[in-house]
């Protein structure tokens, strides 16, 4: 061994020496020498660790430990990181877990557990950014002590949960079918108990010994046991996720969803059920909480999710806690990411996959979230992707009992006064409609107030059109326009199907639903050619029907079609008279009018119980002569020369007389006729005289 006098006198000879240079402390070989060194560093003070049993070299050791961690970071080492937690978390004794009260004791008395758990959960809070793999093995102590019953019932909650008042937050939050365990049990279980049953099961185990209480060394353990797991600050790590860098963040994730193990059809165990629950929490929680780096996750989070919808046939908590979990996340995110309405609403189609068993049993609660979401984002949903799958969604509450309230709620805040009806969803809010206004669905008052949402949806119809003619271009206004057409013709043809209807209360509404409509229509540019269509398939079609149901044989099911005939003929009538201008153009303009007249003469003749009407024959006399004194004052009917033997004149009278004789005398008086004839009117003068004037509906006698 060498004196200190030699090594100083060696250390002058060096600095004097020529092959020699003074050495540069700089940090050129630091990183390469750490990456050579911690391995076998992390190994040797792992071993110490292992095996001395003096307080004072743990620290040291864990002290060692965590200074390799911070060296690690600041290298970006992660493997090096990864291998430490590795090595730590063997210390902790929570692998594999055992009972909770063995635990604690042990634990408790345990420094060596308590250093390791400690530096385990230091190392995930600072230096979390440089885990990848390492998050497996610190989910696995998590989980242990979630077992073990050492966690709080929720572990952190999401941002927005702040934002939330707590009854709302009870009101809305779904009751778990399956137990959860406890999470601080109580070391004396009790079997307090009411009712029958509970006096029944006391005078069981009156024989038995009652349960020891804990003792003070019980109690003293558990209290430092919680107070070390508090101390590790287990809830940070994923309320400050939104930190960590993308490739941690996304392993973390990924190590929850192993961590919740696969979801396995028939799967009945609780614990595995538990366990998958609370990883699904996180998972939901850092979704939630990350929601600036959702495409990050968002993958890895819809596939378990799918996975659990796919594979589960039995309502169960698991299933629940995912279906309203995905509720969940599209409310939270969907105000802060519009570009991502159309991909966040899309993963709701999930929901329509569910077994029908599971589907049923939560279908009253998810109606609500679903009313929930439309009502804080109702205005976000602009595409027919979006509201597809929210009103698909409805369209299932509309034959649950349950459910069924709940789901005409959430379609009346969209639809009522037009607040949210836009092109894109027009017709699937209809289409929803017309199934609660469904006889095998709801009760007569939901039917008839689903009609008043379809036939109010007009108001949307004639704004839009409005729109198309001011703000777009030529083309654009055409296409817009054809598309509301044909939107309006939807709807004229789903209120006719209502006009039919078993129940009297309901027939007879729809009826003056689709006056209203087909009235209303005088505000939207509506085609000569569909007009003739209208009347052919739906006002003529439904007279025709209505009187087919007046038959004896229909006399069961359909008792007052007399009322619903008396309302088709005033539509029949109000509706010719508001488009006579319109129409008296076409060259399909007598057939139409003779049509009128036919159907009119059937309405005279029907039968009810074998008796005639005395209200229907009195109306259509009424309507009738209403009607010809307007056609007559436009110039529309008038007398021709008698050689013209179809003409118009002749072919309606001849009409009218079958139905009402007396009629041409009281519109044409003999007087009048005559004087007509004199001033010499042309024989074959068409009805269709350009420049007529018609007289308004609201100044007739209809």
């Amino acid at each position: 061994m060498m004196a200190p006098s030699h090594w100083i006198g060696l250390v002058h000879k060096s600095r004097q020496t020529s092959p020699y240079i003074v050495c540069d402390p700089g940090p050129y070989l630091d990183y390469d020498m750490f990456a050579m060194l911690s391995g076998p560093a992390i190994a040797a003070i792992s071993v110490v660790f292992d095996n001395v049993e003096q307080e004072d070299v743990w620290k040291i050791c864990i002290n060692g430990l965590l200074a390799i961690a911070k060296i690690a970071a600041a290298y970006s080492s992660d493997d090096v990181l990864n291998d430490l937690v590795v090595s730590l978390c063997k210390f902790t004794t929570l692998l594999p877990p055992s009972y909770a009260d063995e635990f604690t004791a042990a634990f408790a008395e345990d420094g060596k557990a308590r250093l390791a758990t400690l530096a385990v959960f230091t190392i995930a809070n600072k230096y979390g950014d440089h885990i990848r793999s390492g998050w497996k093995n610190i989910l696995d102590c998590i989980l242990s002590l979630h077992k073990l019953g050492l966690l709080p019932t929720r572990l952190f909650s999401d941002a927005a949960d702040d934002l939330e008042s707590t009854a709302d937050a009870d009101t809305r939050r779904p009751t778990a079918l399956s137990p959860s365990p406890s999470r601080f049990p109580s070391l004396a279980p009790s079997r307090k108990s009411s009712g029958l049953m509970g006096v029944f099961s006391q005078l069981l185990y009156l024989d038995e010994e009652p349960a020891p209480q804990p003792t003070e060394q019980q109690l003293a353990a558990r209290q430092q046991t919680l107070q070390t797991i508090q101390s590790c600050h287990i809830d940070s790590i994923f309320a400050e996720s939104k930190f960590l860098q993308a490739e941690s963040l996304l392993q973390l994730v990924r190590a929850l969803v192993l961590a919740a193990g696969k979801p396995r059809k028939g799967n009945n165990y609780l614990e595995d059920e538990v366990t998958a629950v609370f990883c699904l929490e996180l998972l939901i929680a850092i979704t939630i909480n990350n929601r600036d780096r959702i495409m990050l996750l968002w993958q890895v989070v819809y596939d378990y999710i799918a996975s659990v919808v796919h594979l589960t046939t039995m309502p169960s908590t698991l299933v629940e806690k995912t279906v309203f979990g995905l509720l969940r996340i599209c409310q939270r995110l969907l105000p802060y990411k519009e570009n991502l309405t159309d991909e966040l609403l899309k993963s709701l189609q999930l929901i329509l996959k569910l077994d029908a068993r599971v589907a049923d049993a939560f279908l009253e609660q998810i109606t609500r979230e679903v009313m929930h979401l439309v009502k804080a984002n109702a205005m976000l949903i602009r595409s027919h992707i979006g509201w597809r799958t929210v009103i698909s969604l409805l369209s299932f509450t509309a034959r649950h009992p349950e459910a069924s309230e709940t789901g005409f709620k959430a379609l009346s805040f969209i639809m009522a006064d037009g607040a949210h009806l836009l092109p894109a969803n027009y017709v699937l809010c209809l289409n929803v409609a017309a199934q609660f206004a469904d006889c095998h669905v709801g009760n007569i008052d939901q039917s008839m107030r689903s009609l008043d949402l379809m036939a109010g949806s007009l108001i949307s119809l004639i704004r839009w059109s409005h729109k198309a003619k001011e703000a777009l271009g030529q083309e654009a206004a055409i296409k817009m326009t054809q598309d509301i057409t044909e939107m309006w013709l939807r709807l004229i043809q789903g209120l006719r199907k209502f006009c039919k209807d078993r129940r009297d209360e309901v027939r007879d509404h729809a009826i003056l639903m689709l006056q209203r409509c087909l009235t209303g229509a005088d505000r939207i540019h509506i085609p000569e050619d569909l007009w003739l269509q209208c009347f052919d398939q739906v006002i003529f079609t439904l007279l025709d029907e209505l009187l087919n149901l007046a038959q004896p044989s229909f006399l069961k099911d359909y008792r007052n079609t007399e009322g619903a005939i008396v309302l088709a003929l005033k539509l029949m009538f109000k509706v010719f008279l508001q488009s006579l201008h319109h129409l008296s153009r076409s060259i399909s303009f007598c057939k139409l009018w003779l049509g009128v007249l036919s159907l009119t003469e059937r309405c005279m003749k029907v039968k009810f119980k074998g008796k005639r009407s005395e209200k229907i024959p009195e109306l259509i006399s009424e309507l009738l002569k209403n009607i010809l004194f307007v056609m007559k004052t436009s110039g529309i009917l008038g007398p021709s020369n008698p050689v013209g033997g179809d003409s118009f004149w002749k072919l309606t009278w001849l009409n009218v007389h079958k139905i009402c004789p007396s009629l041409q005398s009281e519109v044409f008086p003999t007087n009048e006729l005559e004087k007509l004839k004199k001033q010499h009117i042309q024989a074959d003068r068409s009805p269709l005289a350009e420049g007529n004037v018609i007289v308004s509906p609201g100044n007739s006698t209809a």
